[in-house]
């Protein structure tokens, strides 16, 4: 019996071992970033980053593209909107962005990538290092960013949507503490968003399927860093100047192909029918083709872009079977915004600390009011309060806010969500110059902290299905990731709203 036991230890040991061998086997097809980062020309240096002395994003393997020569093609990435550590976080407005490299705050989510798109993950899930380090939202994901005034709310995912997109693959460069610095798709030109994963969208009122297609020949000012990074290859003078006159259009040439997925087939009679709408695309815009095959759609885009010509293309695939179950409609009113603090001043004299009760960040230079950006989600259809800047004090109450309508199926379960930036930066201006405002956000004499703007704090509901969320209700911020100080023991904020049922 102890001889049978040692080999079965033995064995267990040796599967272990096996299986570690494996794993590291594996991720030795991945980027490193202690190897390959700054060969491809990251710089660890957040000063210089902010005075734009070198690159904050560089192409993943630009090492091996010469000056002269194209940077690293487009890269396509296709998985699941989704979050390992901080699964409300898996899509969100950015809360923090540096204003000297941003014409506009970001908008982020987090890819789970499909089996054949995780070599666009970097570094080591044994080591915990690039794309695998720490414990936070993109931890184990491919993370995607783009400014928020080039991307139209109507393709912002939620959490569980499939996506598939087409663009630059590139080194953070910011992010290099704690386990090297990680690979992203930033920024991109392509964007397919499937809704609730090939069954009905909430944002269908007869209960389609859908999915929403972005294009953009804008390269945001990421674009443009990448490009001069590949073109100057470290030469600080020139790639400042780079900066200054390296255009943003980028070629949008080419065809496109996505794949929306529907539900089986309701009966023999049952027939599918699929239509495309125009959600904003620019005069002149080619239209997306879809065809059925199967159970489902495939949609193709042709496109043939003019050198400078800006060109957004934002469209909408829908798709239903005849006969399919109409959708119970809901209507989220969001009624009134308290504000407990505005969140300005920092303390006096830009001390770390004073007993503030409106931020934790006490050595910003700032005044009241506070400036709010204040977003709203029901179920992926996303909104912002009033125009997007809420000028508040403490004790001030914002009323009518945001109506949103979604459909859902009788027993679908769904969240609501609130993502709250208190500006603090609007002395610096943006990527285009001091007298620029980064967008959101005002123009101000504000000046932050290094560890960003305030964040007032996230905000979240879940309900099992639409008849549980009927009536009125109150939502307080969580604690986790907030600048509100704790001695404000209900937050910083509170908002009521009412989900009532709409007939018809």
């Amino acid at each position: 019996m102890r001889r049978a036991a040692v080999l079965l230890a033995l064995a267990a040991l040796c599967a272990g071992l096996a299986a570690t061998l494996a794993a590291t086997a594996r991720q030795r097809t991945l980027p490193d970033p202690e190897v390959e980062a700054r060969p491809d020309g990251c710089g660890r240096d957040y000063l210089a980053q902010t005075r734009r002395d070198i690159p904050n994003w560089v192409f993943v393997g630009d090492r091996h593209a010469p000056a002269t020569g194209p940077t690293p093609p487009p890269r396509r990435l296709e998985g699941l909107v989704a979050s390992r550590y901080d699964p409300e976080l898996a899509v969100h407005p950015t809360p923090e962005d540096l204003p000297t490299i941003h014409r506009g705050y970001d908008f982020n989510f987090n890819v789970l990538p499909d089996t054949a798109y995780r070599g666009l993950l970097a570094g080591s899930a044994v080591q915990r290092t690039g794309n695998f380090a720490g414990h936070d939202s993109s931890t184990g994901r491919v993370h995607v960013e783009r400014e928020q005034p080039s991307l139209p709310s109507f393709a912002w995912p939620e959490a569980a949507d499939r996506i598939a997109m087409v663009g630059s693959w590139v080194w953070d460069c910011g992010h290099w503490t704690g386990g090297g610095e990680r690979t992203e798709i930033h920024t991109y030109r392509a964007l397919w968003v499937e809704r609730n994963r090939g069954r009905a969208s909430p944002l269908s009122p007869t209960g389609e399927v859908e999915g929403d297609l972005f294009l953009s020949s804008d390269k945001t000012f990421a674009g443009v860093e990448a490009d001069c990074a590949h073109k100057t290859k470290g030469v600080i003078l020139a790639f400042r100047l780079c900066l200054t006159t390296e255009p943003s259009w980028q070629d949008l040439s080419g065809t496109y192909r996505f794949r929306l997925r529907v539900p089986h087939r309701l009966g023999p009679r049952s027939r599918l029918r699929v239509r495309v709408l125009d959600a904003g695309s620019s005069a002149g815009a080619p239209r997306a083709k879809a065809s059925v095959r199967g159970n489902g759609a495939d949609v193709t885009l042709t496109v043939k872009t003019k050198p400078g010509r800006r060109l957004a293309i934002a469209q909408r695939v829908l798709a239903r079977w005849s006969g399919a179950p109409t959708p119970v409609h809901l209507r989220v009113r969001f009624l009134s915004l308290l504000v407990r603090r505005g969140m300005d001043p920092g303390c006096p004299g830009g001390r770390n600390s004073c007993g503030s009760k409106q931020t934790t960040h006490g050595e910003q230079v700032s005044k009241p009011p506070g400036e709010w950006n204040v977003y709203v989600d029901a179920a992926g259809a996303w909104k912002t309060w009033g125009s997007g800047l809420l000028r508040a004090r403490d004790g001030q109450v914002f009323r009518n806010g945001p109506t949103i309508d979604v459909r859902l199926a009788k027993g679908r379960s769904w969240r609501l969500f609130v993502f709250t930036r208190e500006c603090d930066f609007g002395s610096l201006g943006n990527a285009d110059g001091a007298t620029h405002a980064m967008s959101p956000c005002p123009r101000s004499t504000e000046f932050g902290t290094f560890d960003g703007d305030d964040v007032p704090g996230i905000a979240v509901a879940h309900f099992t299905s639409p008849a549980a969320a009927l009536g009125v209700h109150r939502l307080r911020p969580v604690r986790r990731g907030s600048t509100c100080p704790a001695v404000n023991r209900l937050g910083c904020y509170e908002l009521r709203y009412r989900v009532e049922g709409v007939r018809g």
